[in-house]
């Protein structure tokens, strides 16, 4: 299970004293293509309608995009941000925090930080950059971003600050899909070169097979480690 948080707060100050709200993302379907059941709350309106993002391509794209889908089901019961109006005196937020966790069985032993994103007011108020890690994919900051609605919803800032630092406007990228690399047949069996996989499936994929004791097998004519055919699937649809 994910568990996200938000704070209104800097990264370093984050607190349960701070917290804007939480956002929980379980499997309601392991595979592949998986589905997703979230439960997110927000301070002071309590939790929204539980709502799911269907049929998503595991190992394809940053912690973030599956966050940020997860917001706009629940937000706005579709994978895409609303409208919003400019005011002459938004609402807004000088310095907002979230931080996502992997809790192994939805249980806090063995929790790990998986990523983390911070917002923050430049230049002036209702004006925002926004900065988003994850401990797979490359550290990815946002162009400078206006946004000034008349009631600040802060989860769908952090989406919409997500959007920005993808496509430059308030619109969520396309989808990913799921990469299907074309295996190599051999004499002794099939298989997928490990470094012509995109991030974050090749070092996702290196993790799960060092977890399992196993190690990237050395073929003849191919260049790199590889991984059988089989081996390559079943961490496509089991591996969390």
């Amino acid at each position: 299970m994910l568990k996200v948080t938000l704070h209104q707060a800097a990264l370093k100050d984050i607190s349960p004293e701070n917290v804007l709200g939480r956002l929980d993302i379980g499997y309601a379907k392991l595979d592949a293509l998986a589905d997703y059941k979230t439960a997110i709350s927000m301070a002071g309106f309590g939790e929204c309608a539980m709502a799911q993002v269907k049929d998503y391509p595991r190992w394809t794209a940053s912690i973030w995009d599956l966050v940020s889908r997860a917001i706009c089901v629940s937000l706005n019961a579709k994978e895409e941000l609303v409208h919003m109006g400019s005011e002459r005196s938004g609402a807004f937020i000088r310095k907002m925090t979230a931080v996502v966790q992997h809790w192994p069985d939805g249980f806090a032993v063995g929790r790990a930080t998986i990523g983390t994103a911070t917002i923050a007011m430049r230049r002036q108020r209702c004006y925002y950059e926004a900065v988003f890690n994850d401990d797979l994919t490359p550290e990815r900051t946002s162009p400078v971003f206006h946004h000034a609605p008349k009631t600040l919803t802060h989860w769908d800032l952090l989406a919409r600050a997500y959007a920005y630092t993808c496509t430059g406007e308030a619109t969520l990228p396309a989808r990913p899909m799921l990469f299907t690399p074309i295996p190599v047949e051999t004499d002794v069996g099939t298989y997928v070169p490990v470094d012509l996989l995109p991030e974050p499936a090749r070092t996702g994929l290196f993790r799960w097979i060092t977890k399992k004791g196993l190690k990237p097998s050395a073929v003849a004519l191919i260049d790199g480690p590889c991984v059988t055919e089989n081996q390559y699937v079943e961490f496509l649809r089991k591996a969390v």
